[in-house]
């Protein structure tokens, strides 16, 4: 996994929102045009939550979270060794994590 992705994920997970939002850019910047729907689902994710969490607003952030959901979605079960899915984050009454791929050696 690239370094900037795990960083932007890392930070993300702690709650650092902007932080996020600005390593996973600068990482779509030099990605393989591949990558660049699923990024951009995990930018605008960061996005959302900072101006939920910063801001406290909630149409655009709602509006902004379908739309990464549905760029997501594709992904499925997992890409970039990001969990990608309902099984991906339990649900509950806090932000949800981006959780990494665990790797097995059996099938």
């Amino acid at each position: 996994m690239d370094a900037r992705l795990r960083e932007g994920i890392s930070l993300f997970n702690d709650g650092r929102f902007f932080e996020s939002h600005e390593v996973l850019e600068a990482f779509y910047q030099e990605t393989d045009p591949v990558n660049k729907p699923f990024l951009e689902g995990l930018i605008q994710l960061a996005a959302a939550f900072r101006i939920f969490c910063d801001f406290g607003e909630v149409k655009g952030p709602v509006r902004m979270i379908r739309q990464a959901l549905i760029r997501c979605e594709n992904y499925q079960p997992a890409f970039l060794q990001v969990r990608v899915g309902a099984e991906a984050a339990p649900h509950s009454s806090t932000i949800p994590k981006i959780q990494l791929q665990r790797f097995s050696f059996f099938s």
